[in-house]
């Protein structure tokens, strides 16, 4: 009788003794996994990523009841998709893999799809656009929602954007533009600019102009501004509003912006101003783009001005006919003429 409740008591002992061991390992996940999770907030990833694979070594016996088991495996899987991000964040070359290895494992989880924006985002941050979009382009954004989303749709349409993608471009940061977030200013600027391009230049005023005030692209847009009014012949609001513009900061296409008002003073018949800012585009600009309107324009106002000279060497940088080129002709063998060379104006 004594042996039987001895070994009883054995017995007993040895399961609570299981039991409070299961206990112990069950909490050690939980306090590993809560510690791995704090430092990958903190950005501590190396740090982290001990944590996390210490989650994965923890063996536990099939002592536990169903939700633990359940909770334990959710943990588990957890685990290994911040071990991948953790890899991914250290550069280390298997990041990619471990990705793989668990959108494989675990093909129904929401992690599986979140890892597809995890590796293009961190080819998006060393600029490698390419790769970025063949992750990119593995997830839909509606299995995205909120802030995640905006970035995912926005540095989606920017990869698109890097590799002259366009069209596939232009609809995303359409969505962005009018949802507000950290996305939407520079939103706007490059569907803006995708309209300029595409010709859509009421559009692209429209948007452009929304950008009044940017500290972000104040050395850009006003350019494409300047550009559209002088497209749309509204040289008044060309010259109130590059002008100030020109004198006050430091723009980024500034020789452009010279040409436009140069060009718009042309237009007004004010050959004088016209000419002072060619002046100032031709200095900048050193040949480099100067256009067939250009040459025209530089070469008549000289002509006007009765400084042949000037007006048949820029005159004849002419080469192709266009709408400038019979006039340049008409001009040119007149200047010749005033310059006694009779022999070139035939």
């Amino acid at each position: 009788m004594f042996n039987r409740i001895y070994q009883l008591g054995i017995t007993v002992g040895l399961m609570v003794s299981t039991a409070m061991a299961q206990q112990s390992a069950w909490q050690e996940v939980n306090q590993a996994y809560k510690t791995g999770m704090e430092l990958y907030e903190k950005g501590k990833y190396a740090a982290a990523a001990k944590y996390f694979d210490k989650v994965e070594d923890i063996r536990i016996k099939s002592t536990l009841q169903q939700d633990e088991h359940e909770e334990l495996s959710l943990l588990k899987e957890n685990a290994r998709f911040y071990q991948a991000i953790c890899a991914l964040e250290l550069e280390e070359s298997d990041a990619e893999n471990q990705f793989l290895r668990y959108i494989k494992d675990y093909p129904a989880s929401a992690n599986s799809k979140a890892a597809y924006f995890q590796v293009g985002r961190s080819y998006f941050a060393k600029k490698d656009y390419e790769h970025a979009l063949e992750w990119f382009n593995k997830l839909d954004s509606r299995n995205l929602a909120g802030r995640e989303s905006r970035e995912f749709r926005y540095k989606q349409g920017y990869s698109f954007f890097m590799t002259d993608d366009y069209a596939s471009a232009k609809p995303l940061f359409e969505q962005l533009k009018d949802e507000g977030g950290i996305y939407q200013e520079a939103s706007i600027y490059y569907y803006a600019y995708l309209c300029y391009l595409d010709r859509e230049f009421k559009t692209a005023l429209t948007e452009f102009e929304k950008l009044k005030g940017s500290k972000t692209y104040e050395a850009t847009y006003p350019y494409y501004i300047t550009a559209l009014y002088y497209l749309d012949n509204r040289y008044d609001d060309v010259l109130a509003y590059a002008l100030p513009i020109l004198e006050n900061t430091k723009q980024a296409h500034e020789t452009d912006m010279f040409r436009i008002v140069a060009a718009t003073y042309f237009a007004k018949n004010d050959f004088k101003k016209a000419q002072e800012y060619y002046d100032k585009f031709q200095a900048a600009d050193q040949g480099k783009t100067q256009n067939n309107q250009d040459s025209y324009q530089i070469g008549y106002i000289a002509y006007k001005n009765g400084d042949y000279e000037t007006a048949i060497a820029e005159l004849q940088k002419l080469e192709e006919p266009d709408a400038y080129y019979q006039s340049a002709m008409i001009a040119l063998g007149d200047a010749f003429l005033k310059t006694g060379d009779k022999q070139s104006a035939r």
